[in-house]
């Protein structure tokens, strides 16, 4: 399940550890009471939620390849690793280090109060004299999406806009995006920067967004925390990553929690990386934990309410679900557990989609 993280360069490689979760509760717990199905169905809406291919988002990506091609707005986007995440490569952290300030600004003045609409010819958006933008930020225009070639129908049906501002202080660098459909806010969310030079070539960096995404029925909510520090002495990097997401009005949600060591001086860069996906549903949660050995064999535990309930081994590509009662797992329980286990997928590639606007700086 793994194995498609797009901005997880060579994740068939990736080694996973077990990171241990405590219960504070007292009552005993049934590993029996366990329930995989009943467990997806609750948070089926959530993850409906994550799979989230419309329009709007679509043109996130749009809107981050245009930003890249104006001079001067390419501050933090130097070149990626193989679709790894900016601005967590090595070289986008080297980035940072070499900048006077964290509260540079990210936006060139030449280019605040700009309305950016697309264009056929040009194929992206382009800056135009369409008044209506932000004085502090950019604004562009968002059209219908045809599904197919992931740009907008022709001819141009306008449905909305995004604005994207500087929100940042003196000491302080911050994103905020905003999209707009009618009386709709489709998007409300800001990306927060701060780094820390820790030695000659030494850096760390935090990256944070928080708000909502919403169809205008359904909002999701989201905190998402990334964290990376690079040695450029041992050219190591360590990463942290954090996010948790709910749909709001439901007590349901989930956490995602990552921690890589990554090494760019040998022929693999990735040493070791654990992940771990919280689902809880109101007092009831549920901890899926992966251990992916050198050897490819895997290793891998789920808790209910912090009892162990199933056990994983075989490999990445074929595992062995196990129920910690000795009973045998049903089909239709396995494949709620895959179901539940895809959305550590899900919630990288919506995370990808979130920060992608970062990459156009």
């Amino acid at each position: 399940m793994f194995r498609n993280l797009r901005w997880m360069p060579l994740a068939a490689v990736l080694a996973l550890a077990v990171s241990a979760c405590s219960d504070d509760s007292t009552s005993p717990v049934d590993p029996a009471d366990f329930d995989p199905v009943a467990t997806e169905q609750a948070v089926q809406d959530l993850q409906n939620r994550l799979d989230d291919d419309s329009d709007v988002m679509i043109s996130l990506g749009l809107m981050s390849d245009a930003l890249v091609l104006q001079p001067g707005a390419s501050r933090v986007a130097p070149l990626t690793l193989d679709g790894a995440p900016a601005p967590f490569t090595a070289q986008a952290i080297r980035s940072y280090s070499a900048s006077a300030s964290a509260a540079e600004p990210v936006l060139p003045p030449e280019l605040l109060g700009v309305t950016f609409e697309w264009n056929f010819l040009e194929s992206h958006y382009v800056p135009t004299e369409r008044t209506g933008a932000p004085a502090n930020g950019v604004r562009f225009i968002l059209y219908a999406i045809d599904p197919l070639t992931r740009i907008p129908t022709e001819p141009l049906t306008e449905t909305g806009y995004i604005d994207l501002t500087d929100e940042g202080g003196e000491t302080t660098t911050r994103i905020g995006l905003t999209a707009v459909s009618g009386a709709t806010t489709l998007i409300d969310y800001f990306i927060d920067l701060s780094y820390a030079i820790l030695g000659e070539n030494d850096i760390s960096v935090t990256v944070a967004a928080e708000g909502y995404v919403s169809d205008g029925q359904d909002r999701l909510d989201f905190v998402l925390t990334q964290s990376a520090t690079l040695l450029g002495s041992t050219e190591t990097l360590d990463m942290d990553f954090v996010y948790s997401l709910s749909l709001a009005g439901q007590n349901v949600s989930i956490t995602v929690e990552m921690h890589g060591e990554f090494d760019f001086s040998g022929e693999n860069p990735i040493e070791a990386a654990s992940v771990q996906l919280r689902v809880q549903n109101g007092t009831e949660f549920v901890d899926f934990e992966m251990t992916l050995n050198a050897d490819n064999s895997v290793t891998g535990l789920i808790q209910y309410n912090g009892v162990d309930v199933v056990y994983i081994s075989g490999t990445e590509a074929d595992p062995v679900f196990e129920s910690a009662t000795g009973e045998p797992l049903t089909t239709e329980e396995v494949v709620a557990l895959l179901d539940l286990f895809d959305m550590i997928e899900d919630v990288f590639d919506l995370v990808e989609d979130l920060f992608e606007p970062f990459g156009g700086f």
